[in-house]
Order: structure tokens, then C-alpha cells, then sequence
């Protein structure tokens, strides 16, 4: 049984969080604003034609436009038809696209139940207040994550600057957000030794987005290898099933696999093809993550240098429509910045008091697994 500041969240100097709170408001506050002047921008009596796959063809509101712009409509549809009914009609009688898109359910949901079943009038309204609403949530989920490693995260304020958040700002309704702000629950719970509820939030962050599995499948890496057992990573692998599970009912409706439109190459080609092609944003984002790695490698313990592996190992089959842009590669490996800030905040943590367990990067050292 933890002590109470553990089962709390408190910090051993006896911070709880507000600054990180107010943070994570204010960052709502400020995505809700942008949003509402993105609406107001937009020429609802432009001419639309029907050409949008999913949800909403055409799209009829402002924010079922602003909505559309990018896969926000390919969540609209799972929340208009959770249970895949009429959803290869939606994507013109292609088995091949509605199963890719039918294969991140999870923030179709959400938005179903808040929008009462996905009706039409509330739909677009609520999936732009749970864009926002997600972007705090990582704010959130990132201090939690620091909490349960005794590490107080500093510049939570520069998460409005990762690149998923950038491309959800710019084209509300996408995923990440979601899946980012599970996937640092997921490591906070874990590190809390609460096994059940972490595993169900890689389960959900891994139906958000089949990406989020990296982060399980690296920490189940680095328990395998310092424990020597396989055992005690056992329940990391539930979000994989789970997401195989969900595959396995979206093949027997369309008869067709997410990997067939799958976005994968030969190792190392989709980058050699696409660098020639990048602008400022696509040489930023990627030092942003070349700067990530570095801090990982330089102050993060060995679970997360499991993470950031499996995603460099991901990173060089990547195809070259996913390195052509910044929101499509920093999209991937945006939950590497988050980490490089756990570590480096860890650097910089002060030493523990005389007879006070040790925390900052001595804290981070240990990968915790269940006995």
C-alpha cells in the first residue's frame, strides 16, 4: 500500500499540481479561442462539393467544415455509425479505406456519447470542445506522469507547440491528442502500480491511433529485459490484443485489413524520397525530434530508451507520404518531446532530503512491473 501522498499524486515538497492545472486550462482556453476564430473566418457559403469520404458529404456548418478538413470526418462517421452499419456506403463502397478508418474507433466514441448518439446538430460542435478538451487533458497527463516520478515537469506551457497539437489546432478532430494524453495516463498508472487501469488506457490510446502501441511495446521491452522474465510484461500485451481484437471485427465487415492502406515502405526509402521535398516546418519538426532523442538518450532511464528505440525502428519504414509533411512524421513521434521533457526536468530536480525517498532521475531509474 502506497503512502498518501503517493495514492494523492502529491509531490514530496508538498505541491499538488495547481500550476500544472492552471496550465492545462489555460491551454484549453486558448485552442478554444483559436477554434471560434477559425469559425468565424470560414466562408460557409462557399461551394461544397461532395467529394469528403466518412461523415457530412458535403459538410454543412461551419464547424462540420472546419471539422472536415483533414480525418476529423473519418471520426464523425464511427460516431454517427459505432457499430460499422452503413459505414462502407459513407466511403463510396471502398472496403479498403473504411477499414483503415474503422480502425481507430476510439475518439468516434467519445465523441458519440457527448454528442447523444452522434446527432448531426451537436456532432461537429462537440468533437471542437473535446479537441480542445484533449489538448489540456495531455497537459494534464503529462504532469500526472511526472507526479508519479516524483519530477516536477517544467515548460508544461511548450505542449502547445508539439506538432500534434500544432496539426490539431489546424485540423480539429484528429486523434492524437486523445491517444497522447491516454498513453502518459497509461505510464503514470504504471508507474503507480495500478496494472488494470494503465493497461486500459494503452488499450484505448492503441484504438485512438495503432501507433500508441509503441509505447507499451518499448516499456514491455525494457521490463523483459531487466527482470529476465517475460512474465511481469504479460499484461502490456493486452492493448495489443485488444487492438488485434477490434481489427479482427472490422476484416469480418469489410473484408479487408487497416494494412492494406496502410502508409509502410522498405526501410529508410520513404524518408530518402520525401527530404528532398521538406520545407522549414518539416526541418523543425524534425529537430525537434533529433533533439529528443538526444535528451532521452542523455537523461532518460532505460524504459524510456525502449520507447524512443521501437519508434526509430518504426521511423525507417515510414512511406513517403508520411515523411512528405511535418504533421504526418511529427504526428508518429510526438510523444518523444513529452518524454525528453520528463527526463530533462529530471536533470534538473534537486537532490532528496535526508531520510526521503529518492527522486528526479533516481526515481526514473527503475522500470516497475507487477510482482
Amino acid at each position: 500500500m502506497g503512502s498518501p501522498d503517493e495514492a494523492s499524486g502529491a509531490r514530496p515538497d508538498g505541491s499538488d499540481g495547481f500550476s500544472a492545472r492552471a496550465i492545462a486550462v489555460l491551454n484549453v482556453i486558448g485552442v478554444g479561442f483559436v477554434l471560434v476564430l477559425q469559425l468565424l473566418l470560414l466562408d460557409p457559403s462557399a461551394p461544397k462539393e461532395p467529394h469528403y469520404n466518412g461523415a457530412w458529404n458535403p459538410p454543412e456548418s461551419r464547424a462540420e467544415l472546419l471539422v472536415a478538413k483533414m480525418d476529423g470526418h473519418a471520426f464523425a462517421q464511427t460516431a454517427e455509425d459505432p457499430f460499422l452499419q452503413h459505414t462502407l456506403e459513407d466511403y463510396s463502397n471502398d472496403p479498403v479505406n473504411a477499414a483503415y478508418r474503422a480502425s481507430r474507433p476510439f475518439p468516434g466514441w467519445v465523441y458519440s456519447v457527448a454528442s447523444l448518439g452522434g446527432q448531426r446538430p451537436l456532432l461537429a460542435p462537440v468533437i471542437l470542445v473535446i479537441t480542445a478538451l484533449s489538448i489540456g487533458f495531455v497537459v494534464w497527463a503529462l504532469d500526472l506522469l511526472g507526479r508519479a516520478l516524483d519530477v516536477q515537469v517544467r515548460l508544461l506551457g511548450s505542449v502547445a507547440a508539439l506538432p500534434a497539437v500544432v496539426a490539431a489546432i489546424a485540423y480539429p478532430g484528429i486523434s492524437e491528442p486523445m491517444g497522447l494524453g491516454l498513453s502518459l495516463s497509461g505510464l503514470a498508472l504504471w508507474f503507480r502500480h495500478r496494472t488494470a487501469a494503465a493497461v486500459a488506457c494503452f488499450a484505448a490510446a492503441a484504438l485512438c491511433r495503432e501507433t500508441m502501441l509503441l509505447v507499451p511495446l518499448g516499456l514491455a521491452l525494457s521490463i523483459i529485459v531487466e527482470r529476465r522474465s517475460l512474465r511481469p510484461a504479460l499484461p502490456l500485451a493486452i492493448p495489443a490484443a485488444a487492438y488485434v481484437g477490434w481489427v479482427a471485427l472490422v476484416h469480418a465487415r469489410f473484408g479487408e485489413l487497416p494494412s492494406s492502406y496502410s502508409p509502410m515502405a522498405a526501410p529508410f526509402t520513404g524518408l530518402a524520397e520525401a527530404i528532398s521535398y521538406w520545407h522549414l516546418a518539416e526541418w523543425l519538426t524534425a529537430a525537434l525530434l533529433a533533439a529528443s532523442g538526444v535528451a532521452i538518450v542523455r537523461w532518460g532511464p532505460r524504459w524510456m530508451q525502449a520507447i524512443l528505440a521501437v519508434h526509430l525502428l518504426f521511423f525507417t519504414t515510414m512511406s513517403t507520404i508520411v515523411w512528405w509533411v511535418w504533421w504526418g512524421f511529427g504526428r508518429v513521434g510526438t510523444i518523444l518531446p513529452l518524454l525528453a521533457l520528463v527526463a530533462w526536468s529530471s536533470s534538473r530536480s534537486p537532490a532528496p532530503a535526508a531520510g526521503r525517498a529518492p527522486s528526479g532521475a533516481d526515481a526514473l531509474a527503475a522500470t516497475p512491473a507487477p510482482a
